[in-house]
């Protein structure tokens, strides 16, 4: 796997039924221009294809309750439809993903009649499904079933492949069987060794669960031996817990310390603040809007990938149903359009696309600093986000020269929403600076800062001589 091409890459994701009055891939392929133009390089599907009756929720039914994974919802239009979507994506210069569910299908799917043995059953010998508030699905058993359901569902990856999508989500990928995913990325990968996968992993309360009953379960550590990039689910927890004041941010930013030392060195993280499961952000911070902005220049400046959920730019509240119509017209109002577009810019700096970078957190109070430094370049990006809003005035950045410093995230459209004046920023007083309303990003060059990692008393205590 090549992971170089991908590893600083914004995503958009896009839930069809509602993101659009039509509810169609043609819905989409007309905002794509402005999905474009926000500088998005992904645009990930939830699923496809069409849905199962029986024990439907809702009126219309979850996308992950599948009939066949080989055709596409008559809600979005058909094959050609979806062909003609690849086609415009790739026209932008954008990639496509599709949403993959492989744990489960619908109570309707053909397999269950045809392939009897494809499912887990209880002990009467009925199909069942792990989760029982998943009463819309049945789960497929994938041991001994190699020869058959393997090569099926090999097949489905290669067919999607071979029409022109660019890369997989797989949906609950914790709760497959790892053997299948290693046959599965080595079989597509003969042909399409550029496709990229995303793995649905998941947190550490799910893994403590699923290890107490002896069922599948994986870890970040072992998905990554298959999947070019994982979700941030092992550090959502935490920061749900700091952003509601249960716990200080320095123990969030210790979490993603640790990332660092125990996952593989080229790890790829989704960062994201809210996704199709979870809330809104922008209900979260219903009560300050201005920590909405900063979690999400944050967000978008950390290592690894960066997710935008359909609706973010337009600070949508309400996390739409998957169940139901829930289209939210926006008016074409999108007030964090350039926001977005101004965060992936600076995400698709050198700086940071750079092999040659630290990524380095060096502050957590009174807010969070983040340095990207090329020493061999002698260059680098500071960037420093107001999340807890604090009432302190100045920060001091150790070893930054006094001095007039750009701020990249400052432009003409965006003074008034991140409340900063001048797109420069004077340092004074050996090295400090005024604290933003919401955040800074200064570039520098011509000297290195080797800025050195928050002290923290979980990994930097010095037990030695006691």
């Amino acid at each position: 796997m090549n992971r170089e091409n991908v590893r600083n890459a914004t995503f958009y994701c896009i839930y069809t039924r509602n993101h659009s009055e039509s509810g169609t891939f043609q819905g989409i392929i007309d905002d794509l221009p402005r999905i474009a133009g926000m500088g998005v390089d992904f645009v990930w599907l939830l699923p496809i294809h069409p849905i199962g009756k029986t024990n439907r929720k809702g009126t219309l039914g979850s996308p992950y309750s599948i009939d066949n994974f080989r055709e596409i919802n008559p809600e979005h239009g058909d094959l050609n439809d979806f062909l003609r979507l690849i086609s415009e994506v790739h026209r932008y210069g954008m990639r496509l993903m599709i949403d993959i569910v492989f744990r489960h299908t619908s109570h309707d799917c053909l397999w269950v009649k045809q392939h009897p043995e494809w499912y887990l059953r209880d002990e009467t010998g009925k199909p069942i499904a792990l989760v029982p508030e998943w009463s819309d699905i049945l789960d497929l058993q994938f041991e001994g079933n190699e020869t058959t359901l393997w090569i099926e569902l090999i097949d489905i990856l290669k067919y999607w492949c071979q029409l022109g999508v660019d890369g997989f989500r797989m949906d609950v990928a914790s709760g497959v069987t790892m053997d299948f995913w290693r046959q599965a990325r080595k079989d597509v990968s003969v042909k399409y060794p550029n496709n990229i996968w995303l793995a649905e992993s998941t947190r550490l309360p799910y893994i403590e669960r699923h290890r107490a009953k002896r069922e599948i379960v994986n870890t970040d550590s072992e998905l990554y031996e298959v999947f070019d990039l994982c979700y941030d689910y092992d550090i959502y927890g935490p920061w749900r817990a700091t952003v509601a004041n249960a716990i200080p941010i320095k123990s969030y930013l210790e979490m993603v310390r640790l990332q660092s030392t125990i996952y593989p060195k080229d790890f790829i993280k989704l960062r994201f603040l809210e996704n199709h499961d979870q809330q809104r952000v922008s209900y979260i911070f219903r009560d300050n809007r201005l920590k909405t902005l900063a979690w999400t220049a944050f967000s978008s400046f950390s290592k690894g990938c960066f997710l935008i959920h359909a609706g973010q730019e337009t600070e949508q509240i309400k996390t739409s149903s998957l169940f139901e119509k829930d289209w939210n017209d926006c008016k074409n109002i999108y007030p964090l359009q350039e926001y977005f577009h101004r965060l992936i810019q600076i995400k698709k700096n050198d700086i940071i696309q750079s092999d040659k970078s630290n990524f380095i957190i060096t502050e957590h109070n009174p807010c969070i600093v983040i340095i990207w430094e090329n020493e061999f370049d002698k260059q680098g990006l500071i960037g420093i986000f107001n999340v807890s809003q604090t009432n302190e005035e100045n920060i001091q950045i150790k070893n930054l020269p006094d001095g007039n410093y750009e701020n990249l995230l400052f432009n003409s459209e965006l003074k008034d929403l991140i409340q900063c004046k001048s797109s420069t920023i004077n340092v004074s007083n050996d090295g400090r600076i005024s604290i933003p309303s919401v955040a800074l990003i200064l570039h520098y060059s011509g000297f290195i800062l080797r800025p050195q990692m928050f002290y923290s008393e979980l990994f930097d205590f010095n037990y030695k001589g006691m």
